[in-house]
């Protein structure tokens, strides 16, 4: 029996929304084998207007589980209907289901399936974090603003990483170099600075991080309470619990760690330009030189290099005013050509 039924009385049946005749017409349409293709290619229109064109290969498993779900309900609602079918009859789409049950499913299903689709469209957008990176190359520094209101003072030829939002649990940093950080309080959500390996870890407190590449990781803190702890093979190891005035470095490549205090004017003075040098040797002075002030120094007398000074010095000074001191507490003598500072 040919039945003039198409998609927009299947829809609208679906809506419940049929008049008797028409409720008729799709009942009688429901015990025949071809019902469910046009039942499905009805379905798979609904799917589409649901859900995004390139998100097809993602919602087909999606798809296929909601039919699923939809022709097993149907089944097991057939057993309580008292409509009764000839044992030598095809079995229908629809086997022993009144029309209204059927478009309640239905109906049931289609609303179900919009709110998954828009469920998942937000969980999507929430794990999407947008990131934000500052760089400073040789001789520039810069104070960053944070999301929470915590500044960070980057140094030269460093790296800061964060999210634009800290909407999680936490506000995790990722940083490549050195800088100063003073972090706004807050119990409920930690601040944790990712250097590597280690985390540096606070609540609200102002302190240093010196974390290049290659190098030991030296904390200092300023103000405030900090936990320093390593991360490998799924273990947590701590190194340090510090307060105001203490600092702790640690040496991947020895796995040693080294405890030591400083005054808490000199941490919270680099952010300022203060660098203060006790007992260091005067090539690694050159090299923190060269980052500051974007210039390559060298060294005509290795003796000169392994020089252990104790001097404070201020980078808000030219190069050449810096060198003069430099040279008084060194004793040597330097020449400066362009970019290029020879050490005698």
């Amino acid at each position: 029996m040919n039945l003039k039924i198409d998609k927009a009385l299947i829809k609208k049946y679906l809506a419940g929304l049929c008049n008797k005749e028409e409720l008729k017409l799709v009942r009688d349409f429901l015990k025949q084998e071809n019902a469910q293709q046009l039942f499905d290619e009805v379905w798979n229109e609904q799917w589409v207007n649901e859900t995004n064109a390139n998100d097809t290969d993602h919602h087909s498993q999606q798809m296929a589980d909601w039919k699923r779900k939809i022709h097993q309900r149907i089944n097991e609602e057939s057993l309580n209907s008292e409509i009764t079918v000839a044992k030598n009859t095809p079995i229908p789409f629809i086997k022993r289901i009144t029309n209204w049950q059927y478009a309640a499913i239905w109906a049931t299903l289609f609303i179900g399936a919009g709110l998954w689709v828009i469920t998942s469209k937000r969980s999507n957008e929430s794990l999407v974090v947008a990131y934000v990176e500052k760089h400073n190359p040789s001789g520039r520094r810069t104070i960053i603003t944070l999301p929470d209101s915590s500044q960070v003072y980057l140094g030269p030829e460093s790296k800061l990483r964060y999210a634009e939002k800290f909407n999680g649990s936490t506000r995790e940093i990722n940083l490549e170099g050195e800088a100063f950080f003073e972090v706004t309080k807050n119990p409920k959500k930690p601040f944790i600075i990712h250097t590597g390996i280690i985390t540096t870890k606070v609540l609200g407190t102002s302190f240093k991080v010196d974390a290049f590449i290659n190098k030991p990781v030296t904390v200092s803190v300023s103000t405030g309470k900090v936990s320093v702890d390593r991360h490998a093979t799924n273990k947590t190891e701590s190194i340090a619990i510090l307060m105001p005035g203490q600092t702790v470095t640690w040496n991947e490549t020895d796995h040693i760690k080294t405890l030591g205090s400083v005054l808490v004017k000199d941490i919270s003075g680099w952010k300022d330009g203060r660098l203060v040098f006790n007992k260091v040797p005067l090539s690694e002075i050159a090299n923190i030189l060269e980052r500051w002030y974007d210039v390559e120094i060298s060294f005509k007398n290795k003796k000169n290099a392994s020089k252990l000074l104790k001097v404070n010095l201020t980078a808000n000074v030219p190069i050449n005013t810096l060198m003069k001191i430099l040279s008084v507490s060194g004793q040597f003598k330097y020449h400066i050509q362009g970019n290029h500072i020879t050490i005698n």
